[in-house]
């Protein structure tokens, strides 16, 4: 659903000062990653959180992060050999852990944003007549991933049909086109055997998808979801979470045959957990697409919270013994994390839903206070809180009523740049007795001190990118206007609760998007110039490195080059004592180098402004002199031409 894992669409302001987590197709495993990684996570404890003294309080585009679809598909695939083992007329999963490489995801990431989805081995009961024949394998995926289904036949022409075989692990001794029809069969063996054939093939082989979608196979596929056996809904409903995987007509198909209404209904009454493990997964994959996101916020999203986020996060007398997988709470944040970068219209209906916003922060908190920041779902929590924080104040004006009354602070000089010197005027302290509410509920928690210190104690401790960089940008969307909210979001976060030691580091990161958007949270809160003297002290060390280093190839760094600048100037000209010791010969010749390079659109530009600007103090001047810099290294024709440019825009 995206390009990048983290994209602002806000055109009033700077590019980075808002940012939104987008789904992406983008960066998705191979086969053999995605199969690998469903192996070892196959084994998950079933049982639901266990009730802590946790405080009630939660991507990733993504995102991104995120940000975003599944990372892979679902296939009933295993590495030990067999995954279905006979048990009479059951057959349970047999499963194997294998480690894997981790692999970084942008919440989607991404992203993404974004933005993984791991699915399991799916557990298959078959319903036997009283003729029974013999059994035969009909499934196997790789060379290294195999499994038996169990398949009742009622006749030997039947058998013959399906393809005997003896050997393990063989395919059926069928066509596309013949498990197709198999789908409407009034057989159950029948309708299993092609709603297997059909998941299986469309795991291994793209191609298959738009062949299904030719011979009719997703309407057939979705009237099984309507049939009373169990197997044929898990069945069915991962042949449609495999055909939806990436492929934009096929998740168009299955809402034009009313896929959506069947998968919600199917979810609604049925109490087993796999159908509910591939129903919501294929509903995470579905959620990718725009068309699809009015329909899913309006049907889906109300059942997902009642049923799966609410129970599953908050406890009560009412939902204790309602015991709900892991993995389907994964997969439903992972479907409302791509809901939530929709339009302006679902995120204002998302925020109104009844404790989606307060089941996620409470979800996140019990998880820190687990010592799990790391916990995936958490990613997806802390994204879809990103991308409602989007436009906050815009979007919900009457949350914010009380702050404007109450703001009396003298406004700043508007000629003055954004990045002069400290204001000659005096910014004066105000409340906001909202911010500070013991008991927040709904929207309130979206820019509440006690989720704003949750962002800060998940920056200091998570290991994961994308969780870090949605907790960047949640941030960033709070700080991103002029406004009093803005400017009390950022000296909450600095004053009170020290975050300057957890974003700093950030800022030096080697993911490029992350990198980003800890650079657009630090611009944004520079705005307020009675931060700016804390602010240099541990954001100067960071930004001069960065800045002393660029290099051609860091042309996809463009966007965060010129916000160091811009960041780096304002900080400069507002603490020039503590600018005298982050300038150096190495810093002038990467900025006088960057002025000059065409490639970069918009840091040469900043880049130059910044150049212009250091000799233009006089403090900064007599330090660049005493190192033996010239005046024209720093006024010159390029300079001149991004001085007037910065002048000109800000006149506008």
């Amino acid at each position: 659903m995206t390009v990048e894992p983290i994209r602002s669409t806000l055109a009033t302001v700077s590019t980075d000062d808002t940012s939104l987590v987008l789904p992406t197709d983008k960066m998705q495993r191979t086969g053999q990653q995605r199969v690998l990684e469903q192996v070892k996570s196959i084994k998950r404890n079933k049982s639901k959180m266990v009730k802590k003294d946790s405080i009630p309080s939660p991507t990733s585009p993504a995102s991104m992060t995120e940000y975003s679809e599944p990372k892979f598909q679902f296939s009933p695939t295993n590495m030990n050999g067999t995954l279905f083992k006979s048990n009479g007329s059951s057959m349970t999963a047999s499963h194997k852990r294998m480690t894997v490489r981790s692999l970084s995801v942008p919440n989607a990431g991404r992203s993404t944003t974004v933005r993984i989805n791991r699915a399991t081995g799916q557990s298959m009961k078959l319903l036997e007549n009283n003729q029974l024949a013999r059994s035969q394998t009909i499934i196997k995926p790789s060379p290294i991933q195999s499994q038996t289904v169990r398949k009742v036949s009622l006749t030997k022409s039947k058998s013959e049909a399906l393809g005997a075989s003896s050997a393990e692990g063989s395919l059926p001794n069928i066509t596309l086109q013949e498990a197709v029809e198999f789908l409407s069969n009034s057989d159950i063996s029948y309708q299993l055997c092609g709603a297997s054939f059909i998941q299986h093939q469309t795991f291994t082989e793209e191609s298959t998808k738009q062949e299904v979608w030719r011979l009719g196979g997703i309407p057939a596929l979705i009237q099984l979801l309507k049939s009373d056996n169990s197997q044929l809904h898990q069945t069915a409903a991962a042949a449609l979470r495999n055909l939806a995987f990436k492929d934009h007509s096929n998740k168009l198909e299955v809402d034009h045959c009313e896929g959506i209404e069947a998968i919600l209904t199917l979810l609604r009454n049925s109490n087993d957990t796999e159908t509910h493990k591939q129903l919501t997964g294929l509903l995470w994959n579905l959620s990718s697409a725009d068309k699809l996101k009015p329909e899913l916020i309006r049907n889906a999203l109300p059942l997902l919270t009642e049923t799966i986020v609410v129970p599953y996060s908050i406890w009560t007398d009412s939902n204790t013994n309602k015991l709900i997988d892991p993995e389907v709470f994964y997969n439903t944040t992972g479907c409302v994390r791509n809901l939530s970068c929709a339009s302006e219209d679902e995120r204002i209906t998302m925020r109104s839903c009844p404790q989606l916003i307060d089941s996620l922060v409470t979800y996140i908190q019990t998880q820190m206070d687990r010592g799990e920041p790391d916990d995936k779902s958490v990613e997806n929590c802390v994204c879809i809180l990103h991308n409602l924080s989007y436009q906050l104040e815009t979007e919900a004006p009457e949350q914010f009523k009380q702050i404007s009354v109450l703001d009396t602070r003298p406004k700043e000089n508007n000629n003055k740049s954004l990045f002069s010197p400290k204001s000659s005027k005096t910014q004066k302290d105000f409340k906001f007795p909202a911010m500070e509410k013991e008991k927040p509920e709904g929207v309130n928690w979206l820019y509440n001190q006690k989720t704003l210190q949750l962002y800060r104690s998940l920056l200091g401790s998570s290991q994961k990118e994308a969780t870090l960089e949605a907790c960047c940008g949640a941030l960033q969307n709070l700080t991103a206007s002029k406004s009093s909210l803005s400017t009390l979001m950022s000296q909450s976060f600095i004053e009170k609760l020290n975050g300057l030691p957890v974003i700093s580091p950030l800022l030096i990161s080697g993911n490029s998007s992350l990198q980003k958007t800890a650079m657009s949270l630090v611009g944004n809160m520079s705005r307020v110039s009675s931060l700016r003297g804390a602010m240099a002290k541990d954001v100067f060390p960071m930004v001069s490195p960065v800045l002393s280093n660029v290099t051609s190839n860091m042309i996809k760094s463009d966007s965060t080059i010129a916000t160091a600048c811009r960041v780096m100037q304002t900080l400069m000209l507002a603490e020039p004592e503590t600018s005298k010791k982050m300038i150096s010969p190495k810093l002038v010749e990467s900025l006088t180098a960057l002025s000059s390079n065409m490639s970069f659109e918009t840091g040469r530009k900043a880049a130059g402004f910044l150049l212009w600007s250091m000799w233009g103090q006089k403090d900064i001047q007599s330090v660049l002199k005493k190192q033996g810099m010239k005046k024209d290294t720093f006024i010159n024709d390029v300079t001149a031409t991004a001085y007037e440019a910065a002048t000109r825009k800000k006149a506008h």
